[in-house]
């Protein structure tokens, strides 16, 4: 059977993926019986020999296929993958694989997909398609409380809507931060001030000098920083995520900047407290509006890599670092 799992929803997706390798047979035998490839440098080859690969020594097998419709995403692109030269083989592979053995399972697993993909499109008819969408608005605060009871936390509402402010629609990211905050209260209850000591330090006061040093290009300083911050046990996606937002947050305020928008409505439309507008309005005078847009370009490139390769998620964000100082 082959199956689809994708969305912004990262932590669902891993999630179901999880129960789905613990069903694949045996403890002892699943590390031989579940395949995981990498679409990034994958071909249909290599892709048909491990789906048709029968089991051993057990009655199912699972192989996973991580980020390949993530190629076809942006189709004729430079940046998107190639174009329908290397499409065509992977159009003639879906073919083949509906004869795929009833051992099998094949799981493609990938981020948010646009409808027009076109391998998604060709593989849906022939899948069970499962899509992991992130709520907007209000109900995000809902997914928290969702995650929270998963994790076995007790929040109160307060206490999802600071996190939900302070941390956006990042699920990987929020779903680490219930886990620090179930740690410290050690099952007690979460409260919003527990929200605000355990997380808002390392956001507005750690973050924003690594973020200060990596887009200055203070590459030595942004290293250390970034460094600290991951050994104090937040991940690196926690710091990547952090700096899209503060690069997001100063491409707006030089936007505000040059529509003369008055300082004291500023606060409102960058969603931010008062006090974080001075320091946000002093660092983006200070940078280009083209040097903070081939940082999120920059952004962009590791996130997608990050998803849909094997590469170390310490490494890609000293990659990223490192390449900043460059541009």
């Amino acid at each position: 059977m082959i199956f689809l799992l994708y969305g912004e929803d990262d932590v669902g997706v891993e999630e179901a993926l999880a129960k789905m390798k613990e069903a694949a047979g045996p403890e002892d035998l699943r590390d031989v019986n579940v395949t995981v490839l990498q679409g990034a440098e994958l071909t249909p080859e290599d892709l048909a020999m491990a789906a048709f690969t029968l089991p051993f020594m057990t009655d199912r097998r699972l192989v996973v296929v991580r980020g390949l419709l993530t190629r076809f995403q942006r189709q004729g692109s430079s940046r998107g993958g190639g174009g329908r030269k290397e499409l065509e083989p992977w159009l003639a592979l879906v073919a083949q694989l509906e004869n795929l053995p009833d051992v099998t399972g094949l799981v493609f697993v990938d981020a948010a997909l646009v409808r027009n993909n076109p391998l998604l499109s060709k593989l849906k008819p022939i899948a069970r398609e499962r899509v992991f969408a992130l709520p907007r608005g209000a109900e995000f605060q809902g997914w928290i409380a969702q995650r929270a009871v998963a994790r076995g936390v007790d929040i109160e509402p307060s206490a999802i809507a600071a996190l939900a402010d302070a941390v956006g629609r990042q699920p990987r990211l929020v779903d680490a931060e219930i886990q620090k905050l179930g740690a410290y209260k050690d099952g007690g209850r979460v409260t919003r001030e527990d929200v605000q000591r355990m997380v808002a330090y390392v956001r507005e006061s750690g973050i924003f000098e690594a973020v200060d040093a990596v887009v200055e290009g203070r590459t030595g300083d942004a290293i250390r920083m970034v460094r600290q911050i991951v050994d104090g046990g937040d991940p690196a996606i926690y710091v990547i995520t952090m700096i899209a937002r503060q690069v997001r947050l100063l491409l707006l305020a030089k936007d505000l900047r040059v529509n003369n928008v008055q300082r004291n409505e500023m606060p409102r439309r960058l969603g931010v407290p008062p006090f974080a507008v001075d320091r946000t309005l002093r660092q983006e005078g200070r940078l280009s509006f083209d040097r903070l847009r081939e940082i999120h370009h920059r952004l962009v490139d590791t996130d997608l890599a990050m998803k849909s390769t094997s590469i170390d998620d310490d490494l890609a964000l000293e990659m990223l670092i490192a390449e900043l100082s460059l541009v």
